[in-house]
């Protein structure tokens, strides 16, 4: 079930699935451009141990500059992985 529903954010207690999926994405990600980035990195809520949260895992990918963000952004879509902005804008 998605996050969002009619305009009511879903808080839920901590879950420590939320680690293990973002290893596994992290592994995707790795594996599709490591060669571009610096890191991957498992932000927000969910992020924090113990934390409640919204069940949606943020993740960053840190890159050396922007000059590579288009070619980061396109391997990462033929993925399934699409670039959503500053705060999922």
């Amino acid at each position: 079930m998605d996050a969002k529903m009619k305009g009511v954010m879903r808080v839920v207690p901590y879950n420590p699935i939320w680690k293990q999926e973002f290893l596994k994405i992290k592994a995707m990600i790795v594996e599709c451009i490591g060669d571009l980035i610096i890191s991957v990195d498992h932000v927000g809520s969910t992020a924090i141990e113990g934390l409640a949260a919204k069940p949606i895992i943020d993740i960053d990918v840190v890159i050396d500059s922007y000059e590579s963000f288009p070619a980061v952004k396109e391997r990462l879509s033929r993925i399934s992985l699409e670039h959503e902005g500053e705060s999922g804008s």
